[in-house]
């Protein structure tokens, strides 16, 4: 916990949890490499994101996809990929590879995430198998939304153009989501943004631990891993960085921040009944695993799916 009188306490809860998770905080750069509804991104990226709905309208990959069903993001976020980032893959040799997380709309069924189940174009045109797709290490209950590619997809200078679901990639409902496809890639300098906000009502399962009771919480989904600077544990910084509009206008900051392990997914709390509208963040303050940081960055908050 982060910010309050009641974040000792807090922190003590999850300790245990924590512990059995530190040897993931060396993978961090894939956590983005990291739950139900869909929020509006920044307006730089949803204008990119509307062009690429737009031409799907004309092709046939939506035919048969479910409404509620996109690829938000995909975000080049590392080129290259060290020895360890082997564990996330169960043991298939990923190093040197790109590290590429893709955050979907939709939470996934685990066994349906394969890295034939993805083709990503390379800035030529040519289409590359990921060497792995996992949902590793953002796997817990209200996560499993944000799939860790791996592969040689590109280059600073040559960063791929598109990402493809072409297996039989399910949703949690059994859902296929063949045709998906998604053409605004990231790129390796920009730093993350938000690419989903969800809300849950306080004592959320799921959620154990994670804010002071009554609080309301907020899973904030970034497009890749992120943590403070060089790695550091998120702390003051981030949590007064982070402005979260309530019902009737009002802005407050979260009384606390949760879940900070290495994934893309961080829990603000927030000490005020009125249902959460917005969020924005300040630029600078959360970091990607190649320790690029943010841009400043907004989405809507949506009602998290129980």
């Amino acid at each position: 916990m982060i910010g309050t009188a009641a974040s000792g306490t807090l922190r003590a809860l999850r300790t245990s949890a924590l512990v059995a998770r530190c040897g993931l905080l060396t993978a961090m750069f894939l956590s983005l490499v990291a739950c139900g509804g869909a929020s509006v991104p920044d307006a730089g990226r949803d204008a990119a994101r509307a062009e690429e709905d737009a031409g799907d309208d004309a092709g046939p990959h939506d035919a048969g996809l479910p409404s509620d069903a996109v690829i938000l993001s995909a975000y080049h976020g590392l080129d290259m990929l060290p020895a360890r980032a082997n564990f996330l893959c169960g043991g298939t040799d990923v190093e040197g590879d790109d590290g590429m997380p893709l955050v979907f709309s939709v939470q996934l069924t685990m066994a349906s995430v394969t890295a034939d189940a993805f083709r990503v174009e390379t800035a030529d045109g040519s289409p590359v198998t990921p060497t792995c797709a996992t949902l590793a290490p953002a796997v817990e209950a209200r996560e499993r939304r944000t799939v860790l590619l791996a592969g040689p997809f590109g280059t600073p200078d040559a960063p791929p153009r598109a990402v493809e679901v072409v297996g039989d990639l399910r949703d949690a409902d059994g859902r296929s989501l063949t045709g998906l496809r998604i053409e605004s890639i990231v790129t390796l300098a920009e730093g993350a943004s938000l690419a989903l906000v969800e809300r849950f009502e306080p004592g959320t399962a799921g959620f154990e631990g994670e804010c002071p009771a009554g609080a309301q919480i907020l899973q904030l989904t970034w497009e890749g891993g992120v943590s403070g600077p060089g790695g550091a544990p998120l702390g003051d910084a981030q949590r007064t960085g982070i402005e979260v509009t309530v019902q009737g206008e009002e802005v407050v900051i979260p009384a606390a921040l949760g879940d900070d392990d290495p994934d893309n997914h961080v829990v603000a709390c927030v000490n005020d009944w009125r249902p959460a509208t917005s969020v924005s963040v300040t630029a600078g303050l959360f970091h990607d695993p190649g320790d690029d940081a943010n841009p400043a960055t907004d989405a809507e908050v949506m009602a998290g799916v129980l």
